[in-house]
């Protein structure tokens, strides 16, 4: 296994495996979209297997006054068939110590209610339920 921060260019090579949980984008919309969180900060992390993507996330780096400086994971993919391999602990463990790297106090995500697998993941690396998170399409 490696790990690799993509550059601009490598992003495109993630898609395939993105697209796993960001269904409604088309190539086109997610290379549109990319471009633009890459220009507040965005950054992907990867990991190959025998030359294959199998494990991305995609995040920031933010600050707010309630939080202090922090990384927020935007996406964190697995491939299907390595789900159960340690991409995703090799991962995880790889943006804990990079968040250190970069004086960030925390790590925060969100996760979609449906996705329990995840969930049990999230918790088994020690991240805890801190809030409940609400919004309103407008």
């Amino acid at each position: 296994m490696e790990i690799k921060i993509a550059s601009e260019e490598e992003i495109k090579y993630c898609y395939t495996l993105m697209h796993q949980i960001r269904e409604d984008l088309s190539e086109n919309d997610f290379f549109s979209m990319i471009a633009e969180q890459i220009k507040n900060g965005y950054q992907v992390i990867y990991v190959t297997e025998n030359n294959q993507i199998i494990c991305v996330v995609g995040f920031n780096i933010l600050q707010k006054l309630s939080w202090g400086k922090y990384l927020y994971i935007e996406d964190f993919v697995t491939e299907k068939s390595a789900q159960y391999s340690s991409a995703a602990k090799v991962l995880f463990d790889f943006i804990k110590i990079y968040a250190k790297q970069q004086n960030c106090k925390s790590i925060h995500l969100d996760s979609s209610v449906i996705r329990k697998e995840a969930h049990k993941f999230y918790l088994s690396q020690n991240m805890q339920i801190d809030s409940h998170h609400f919004s309103i399409k407008i």
